[in-house]
């Protein structure tokens, strides 16, 4: 074990494994992968299943298992300068090393201990935590290791060395720091030039460092970066900051921050029936001291934070509020510390009665879905004490993650739930009037509420977008897309890729259709399935499943590039034709694969079906398909024969098929055919 103690494992940049001052040669790309797939267990046995789901995912060669024993036998010969710290047995293999020789876990263990520091208010010790975590990095994470658990890891690890870089720089600036900050802060803006977070904290370290005119010129390259890079305008609290550096708002000035509780939304409308639901619980509370629970339901983009913000504008005073995140898992009780402070830990009824002798009080917290399950227990400790003190406690979590703790507490909760459903059609309406210059029309608005299903921060972003002079379309770009892709984040990786295939399967689907699309059996399609539904990104239309928000649709959508996406619709069309599935749904595919049918078969099926298609549907088809080069002289005579057929009814009237901008070509074909036919505007 002497000799294991030399074994280093780095997986945060560098040679994976070194063995005092020298590398260890591990061999090619895969056989690293399985390496890392052990390290970061190091100490617990993997199965070879476990392994060679990491290394080939959902589908693996027929010889896997033979090329995993194969790999773990030189990875053994290799390790042995290091001694035995490969270990087989029944239950798999076991890298036999303590963590604290693998980077990662250092990394992690570091990021641990920062927390803990932050929630006992020792921001020195947390920052030396931070470096301390940070410092592990060396390069690229898992750099150059293939399979599906390396590319999940590196998604995780990244975006962890971000937030940390992104809390490092937010602890230092707190300590005074801003001096030394500003060199830091002005590489990460120019590697992460679409974090706002990172400007705002550049440009308020350059105003405390006396540069004021530096800093408006910070302000200046970041939004018309942002504009560059993302087609719109920075988000509401960039454009502020801006006004604060002019208006030299004693704010910005170095202080000690405690906790902020939201300012009042600029601009609200609706939710004026679940605004006075919540309102009686604060009018209780304040006018005659009784307490009480309310948990916010609402899916991600769903306005929460503002209608809270709008709900408890009166009592601000009297508020505290806490926003779990992703990093809040880590360490027990953060969130109740965060909120409460560090002596809350000790014994929480006497804190937070004392809290309470002061008068009425406010608890906020959002996003439980990430908070650890110590805090979450205590959740329910504070839930009792509402029932004695002047204490009005208020929750919200988003569908996904499922947890069990916060399932179980949802389930027994005998509070006031609070559902916020998404827009309707009036409420998209008013929304639009509050937040735009001009005049949407009421296409517009329609296409609005239909394209983001209601939900208000899709709408926000797009209205911004239109404010913006971008006409409506049902490609998502810019912030739009990055809002969606964030609120999409907890769904897991399997399950992402499975609705990326779904996203091409048009408006509705069965599994069966997955399944073909996939190549997957259709029981193993049920987790991700299930995983969709429970985020209410898919929902259920009898035997049939459908996209319940068409622009998420459309982001999943987009993730598949357009070259292999004409190719896969062509692919599934194919398929669907196989099977008999109805005209409508075939053809959907054909249009979607773009202005490129290049399969031999298309032409005549579309002949044999063009009566059974609707008018807009055969219309296009046919448009797109007169186009095409590699039709035969005998199939163009067809199609184009077929195409003046329908266009021109036989009593010489005027067509009743459809007559939008991109049918004008079609109407031009058929008066060659018969210039006897009536023109159409």
């Amino acid at each position: 074990m002497d000799e294991v103690s030399s074994l280093t494992v780095r997986l945060l940049g560098g040679s994976p494994a070194r063995h005092g001052d020298g590398e260890i040669a591990l061999g090619p790309a895969q056989r690293q992968a399985v390496f890392a797939t052990l390290a970061l267990h190091a100490g617990q046995f993997v199965s070879r299943r476990e392994i060679i789901d990491a290394v080939w995912g959902e589908r693996p060669p027929d010889s896997a298992t033979s090329i995993v024993y194969n790999h773990v036998s030189a990875l053994r010969r290799g390790l042995e300068p290091a001694g035995e710290p490969l270990v087989a047995s029944r239950a798999g293999y076991r890298l036999d090393l303590p963590k604290q020789q693998v980077d990662v876990h250092v990394f992690e263990a570091e990021l641990d201990r920062a927390r803990a520091h932050r929630l006992d208010g020792a921001h020195q010790r947390e920052l030396e935590s931070l470096r301390s975590a940070l410092g592990q990095w060396r390069g690229s994470a898992l750099d150059g290791i293939p399979g599906p658990f390396a590319e999940t890891q590196r998604a995780r690890l990244n975006e962890l060395r971000l937030s940390a870089l992104e809390r490092q720089a937010e602890v230092a600036l707190r300590l005074g720091e801003h001096r030394e900050l500003v060199d830091e802060l002005a590489v990460l803006v120019e590697h992460h030039p679409l974090r706002e977070g990172l400007h705002r904290m550049l440009i308020t370290a350059l105003f405390r460092s006396g540069r004021q005119a530096e800093a408006l010129a910070a302000f200046d390259r970041a939004r018309e970066t942002i504009i560059e890079r993302s087609g719109l305008e920075p988000g509401p609290e960039l454009l502020d900051l801006r006004r604060r550096i002019l208006d030299d708002d004693p704010s910005l000035h170095l202080r000690d921050r405690t906790q902020t509780v939201p300012g009042r939304p600029s601009a609200f409308v609706g939710r004026e029936f679940e605004l006075g639901r919540l309102r009686r619980h604060l009018s209780a509370l304040l006018d005659e001291g009784r307490g009480g629970t309310v948990w916010l339901d609402g899916e991600a983009g769903g306005g929460k934070s503002a209608f809270l913000a709008e709900a408890l504008a009166t009592a601000r005073d009297r508020t505290r509020w806490v926003e779990a995140d992703e990093l809040s898992g880590a360490v027990p009780m953060s969130l109740i510390a965060d909120c409460l402070g560090a002596d809350a830990l000790d014994d929480l009824g006497k804190t937070v009665t004392e809290l309470c002798e002061d008068g009425p009080q406010v608890l906020v917290f959002e996003d439980l879905h990430w908070a650890d399950e110590e805090s979450l227990l205590a959740w329910q400790r504070l839930h009792r004490l509402t029932a004695h003190l002047p204490l009005l406690l208020i929750g919200s979590a988003r569908p996904l993650p499922r947890r069990h703790t916060l399932d179980v507490l949802r389930s027994e909760f005998d509070g006031e739930i609070v559902p916020l459903p998404p827009f309707d059609g009036p409420a998209v309406a008013a929304l639009a009037e509050e937040t735009l210059a001009r005049a949407p029309g009421e296409d517009f608005l329609r296409f609005a509420a239909e394209y983001t299903a209601g939900n208000v921060g899709y709408l926000r972003e797009l209205f911004a977008e239109f404010a913006d002079g971008h006409e409506p379309d049902t490609a998502p770009h810019g912030r739009l897309a990055a809002v969606v892709e964030d609120h999409l984040a907890t769904l897991s990786v399997p399950g992402k890729r499975t609705l990326n295939s779904a996203a091409l399967l048009g408006s509705s689907f069965t599994i069966a259709d997955l399944a073909r699309v996939t190549g997957r059996e259709p029981r193993s399609l049920t987790g991700a399935v299930e995983e969709a539904l429970a985020a209410h990104v898919l929902e259920a239309e009898g035997e049939r499943l459908r996209f319940r928000v068409p622009l998420v649709r459309a982001v999943f959508a987009a993730n598949t590039p357009p070259a292999i996406r004409a190719v896969l619709h062509q692919e599934i069309a194919t398929t669907m034709a196989d099977s008999g599935a109805p005209a409508d749904r075939v053809a959907e595919q054909l249009l979607q694969a773009g202005d490129e049918l290049t399969a031999p078969w298309i032409p005549r099926w579309v002949l044999d079906n063009v009566r059974a298609l609707s008018a807009d549907t055969a219309v296009e088809l046919l448009d797109v398909l007169s186009h095409q080069r590699n039709l035969t002289e005998e199939q163009h005579e067809e199609l184009t024969g077929e195409l003046a057929a329908l266009l021109l009814p036989e009593s010489g009237a005027a067509p009743s098929w459809p007559t939008q901008p991109w049918c004008t070509p079609l109407h031009a074909l058929a008066r060659v055919r018969n210039p006897s036919a009536p023109r159409t505007s």
